[in-house]
């Protein structure tokens, strides 16, 4: 599961996403490879935006039947596979096994290594590897997306990142961890669009904080004020401001909202300050803290609880 940076925006993580797609998917040990962004509409996945699922199925070291035993095709005295008149394969019970992983492929972590290498882009952190299933009872158990981590609690979330960033090459000097799955959580940076409303201001013209907030409500994000019904179905007529009025802050600045004193209409900017501000882009909490995580994987050979146990003693004698 990799991850791009909090203020990254939809489209370029769906370029992200497209681009992972295409790299493991030209190497030829892989048969599919399909990625997936974010989450469904459910409070049980609390996947952000910038949060890719790769489902990669490797090709079998040999050509198989559909029930997955090896076939053999016939050769030469060369060693050569020879084809009949439509350009396939002659299978012959005699004949040899065809390979289809490359020479210097020789098991399934040789193409791990080689999807690492082709999924290096600016900006997208690597991930450990896991099977679909494993996946899902690791992050039921621990809630994070990685075999191994550490939860950082802390008091609030500058603090909480802050930390996790200086464990994250600590870690990564601790013999039998992956480097390249090394990574520790960016929580701040995501930017927001703030509408602080001057109360003095709204006040002049007879206007309550609510009234405000639904006409910039109903300009920028719509707001149903009617249905329609045909038969059956019923459909809400949402109103709100076109694209071409709402998509830059300057021009939110512009909305206007009538004023109680009849003075007309008042653009928002005098009642309040737009700007942009840098937040969190997920808030999670345990135990009543704050909480970050600082997640790494085992190099193959090594046991879990033996890097586990290495992490920590590096850790407390730094």
């Amino acid at each position: 599961m990799p991850t791009s940076m909090p203020h990254s925006g939809i489209q370029e993580n769906v370029k992200n996403l497209r681009l992972l797609d295409m790299a493991v998917q030209g190497i030829p040990e892989v048969e599919l490879a399909v990625g997936k962004l974010g989450r469904a509409e459910s409070a049980l996945d609390p996947a952000p935006i910038n949060m890719f699922e790769n489902v990669i199925i490797y090709k079998p070291e040999y050509l198989t039947d559909a029930d997955g035993r090896r076939l053999r095709f016939r050769v030469d005295r060369n060693g050569n596979y020879l084809r009949d008149s439509t350009r396939q394969l002659i299978e012959d019970p005699r004949g040899q096994y065809v390979r289809q992983w490359r020479d210097h492929i020789r098991s399934p972590d040789d193409i791990w290594q080689e999807i690492a290498r082709v999924t290096k882009l600016p900006g997208v952190t690597s991930a450990p590897k896991l099977q679909p299933i494993e996946t899902r009872l690791i992050m039921l158990q621990t809630g994070m997306r990685a075999p191994m981590g550490i939860k950082v609690q802390g008091p609030d979330l500058h603090t909480v990142e802050k930390f996790g960033l200086k464990l994250e090459p600590l870690i990564r000097e601790v013999r039998g961890v992956k480097e390249a799955a090394v990574f520790a959580e960016r929580i701040e940076g995501k930017p927001y669009l703030e509408v602080e409303i001057n109360r003095r201001a709204i006040a002049r013209h007879g206007l309550a904080i609510q009234e405000v907030q639904d006409y910039i409500q109903a300009a920028v994000g719509g707001m149903p004020l009617t249905q329609t019904v045909e038969g059956r179905e019923r459909y809400n007529v949402r109103v709100r401001y076109p694209r071409e009025l709402r998509n830059d802050p300057e021009l939110l600045s512009r909305i206007y909202i009538p004023s109680r004193n009849g003075l007309g209409q008042i653009p928002l900017e005098e009642l309040a300050e737009v700007r942009y501000v840098q937040g969190a882009q997920m808030i999670k909490s345990e135990d009543g803290f704050l909480v970050g995580y600082v997640l790494f994987d085992k190099e193959s050979g090594d046991a879990e609880v033996d890097v586990v146990e290495r992490v920590r003693n590096h850790l407390e004698e730094k």
